[in-house]
C-alpha cells in the first residue's frame, strides 16, 4: 500500500496585501510601465487615485506660503500678484508629477508643446523682469502638467464629481456664514486659505441692499468674482457632460450648490453669463416630448433669482475703474506691441507708466485678451494662436459651453490668467 500522501500546496511566505481602496477607485487605469501584478504598482495606482482626488477637493482652496521680495512691491505696497507662492495644491501636483514622470515627459516632448514653451521662455529671458516672469512661466508649465495628468483619466467620473461636490459643500457653508456675519470665520477655514476680511478692510468687495451694507462673500478665494467664475465653469461642465447623468442626485445637488454660490457672490458678470447660457442650453437641448411645468420652472426660477441678486448695489465706480484699466492696457500694448512686457510683468509696467494710479486700481486689466497680448506681445500671441487654432476648433465642437463661459467672463475680468484656482481649473476641464 502506497502510504505517500499528496503534499499540500505550500503557502507563500508573504501574503499579498489588500489595498484599502475606495469603491470608486476600482476602475482599471492604464499607466505607462505599470503592472498590476505587483504590490509596488498597486500602491502606485492607489496613490495616483488618492492624491488626484485630494487635488480636486483642494482646488477651490488657496492655502499657501507667499514670499515678498523687492519686485513684489508697487509704490511701497506689496502685491500678491507679484509674490511667488507655493500653494498646497502645487505640492500635490509635484507629488503626482514625480509618480507619473513618464506620462509628463511624453506629453511635454510633443513638438507643439516644446515650441510654445520655448516661445514663452524667450519672452521670460530677454524681454522682462526675470524673477516675476519665471514664476509665471513655472505656473504655465504646471498647467501643462495638469493637462497631461487629466488625460490619463486617473479616477472615475463619480470620484471627480464627489471631489468637487465635497469642496462646493464646504464653500457654500463658509460663504453663507461670511455673508450673514459680515466677516471671515478663520479657525479651521484658515487652513483652507480663507483670508482675514471684514467690512472695514480697504478695497473689500461690498454689496448694499436697501441701505444695508453686506460683505460680498469670498469663501476661500481671492475675490467673489473668482469664486463665481470657478463654479460657473464647473456648473456648465457637469451640466453638459452626459457621462455624469448616471449620478442623477449627486449631479443635481452639485448644480444647485454651484448656482447658489454664483448668485450669492453678487458677481454681475457671472450671474448674467449664467442666465444667458443656462437659458440657451435649456431651449436648445429640450426634447420634443418634455414636461412643460418642469421646463418653465428651470427657466423662470433662475431668472427670478438673478433679478433679485442683480438689484444689489456694488462699487458705483466699478465701470469707471475698468475703463481706466482698459485705457492703461491699450497704452501698454501700443508701447510694447511686438514683444510685450513679459509674463507676469504687466503690473510693474503699469505702475511705471501710470505712477498716479490709485491704490485699489493696482491690479491687472479686467480682460484676459488684452492682458495676454500686453504681456506676450503680437509675435508670441500670433504664433501661439496659429499653433492652437485646430485645438480650439476641436474644443469648440466638444466643449463650446465651457469656452463661452471663459470668453464671456474673461472679457470683463482677469482671474482665468492670474489667480491660482481659476487658472488650474482650465487644465482639468479643457482636455
Amino acid at each position: 500500500m502506497n502510504r505517500l500522501k499528496k503534499k499540500k500546496a505550500s503557502k507563500p511566505y508573504f501574503k499579498k496585501a489588500k489595498m484599502p481602496v475606495l469603491s470608486f477607485f476600482k476602475e482599471p487605469m492604464s499607466l505607462e510601465g505599470c503592472s498590476y501584478k505587483s504590490e509596488k504598482h498597486g500602491i502606485k495606482l492607489f496613490l495616483n487615485r488618492f492624491f488626484f482626488f485630494v487635488f480636486l477637493f483642494l482646488l477651490p482652496t488657496q492655502l499657501g506660503k507667499h514670499w515678498f521680495f523687492s519686485f513684489s512691491y508697487l509704490s511701497g505696497v506689496r502685491s500678491d500678484y507679484l509674490a511667488p507662492t507655493l500653494y498646497l495644491t502645487d505640492v500635490v501636483i509635484i507629488f503626482l508629477a514625480v509618480i507619473n514622470y513618464k506620462t509628463i515627459f511624453n506629453f511635454l516632448k510633443q513638438k507643439k508643446i516644446i515650441f510654445i514653451l520655448s516661445l514663452l521662455l524667450i519672452n521670460v529671458i530677454f524681454f522682462s523682469s526675470f524673477f516675476t516672469s519665471m514664476y509665471r512661466y513655472i505656473k504655465v508649465l504646471e498647467l501643462f502638467i495638469i493637462f497631461a495628468l487629466s488625460q490619463k483619466k486617473i479616477i472615475k467620473e463619480k470620484a471627480v464629481l464627489l471631489a468637487f461636490f465635497s469642496g462646493a459643500l464646504v464653500q457654500v457653508i463658509l460663504v453663507i456664514s461670511q455673508f450673514f456675519y459680515k466677516h471671515s470665520l478663520q479657525g479651521l477655514f484658515y487652513f483652507l486659505g480663507e483670508r482675514l476680511i471684514n467690512l472695514s478692510v480697504p478695497g473689500i468687495a461690498k454689496i448694499t441692499f436697501n441701505g444695508v451694507e453686506f460683505l460680498r462673500p469670498y469663501g476661500t478665494f481671492s475675490h467673489p468674482n473668482s469664486l463665481a467664475g470657478f463654479y460657473l465653469l464647473l456648473y456648465f461642465y457637469f451640466l453638459t457632460e452626459k457621462k455624469y447623468n448616471k449620478f442623477f442626485l449627486l449631479k443635481n445637488f452639485f448644480l444647485l450648490i454651484s448656482s447658489c454660490l454664483i448668485f450669492i457672490s453678487f458677481s454681475k458678470v457671472a450671474i448674467i453669463t449664467y442666465l444667458i447660457l443656462n437659458t440657451l442650453y435649456l431651449i436648445l437641448n429640450t426634447k420634443k416630448k418634455f414636461c412643460r411645468p418642469c421646463f418653465l420652472a428651470k427657466l423662470i426660477i433662475p431668472l427670478f433669482a438673478g433679478a433679485v441678486f442683480l438689484q444689489g448695489q456694488t462699487d458705483p465706480l466699478t465701470i469707471t475703474k475698468r475703463i481706466e484699466l482698459i485705457n492703461n492696457s491699450l497704452s501698454i500694448i501700443k508701447n510694447n506691441f511686438l514683444i510685450g512686457t513679459g509674463l507676469g510683468n504687466y503690473l510693474i509696467i503699469q505702475s511705471k507708466t501710470f505712477p498716479r494710479i490709485s491704490f485699489d486700481l493696482n491690479q491687472p486689466v479686467h480682460n484676459i485678451f488684452f492682458l495676454f497680448l500686453a504681456e506676450t506681445g503680437l509675435v508670441v500671441t500670433g504664433l501661439i494662436s496659429y499653433l492652437c487654432f485646430f485645438w480650439f476648433k476641436k474644443l469648440w465642437q466638444k466643449k463650446r459651453w465651457l469656452l463661452l463661459v471663459v470668453l464671456m467672463t474673461g472679457f470683463f475680468d482677469h482671474y482665468w490668467l492670474t489667480l491660482e484656482q481659476n487658472f488650474l481649473l482650465l487644465g482639468i476641464l479643457f482636455l
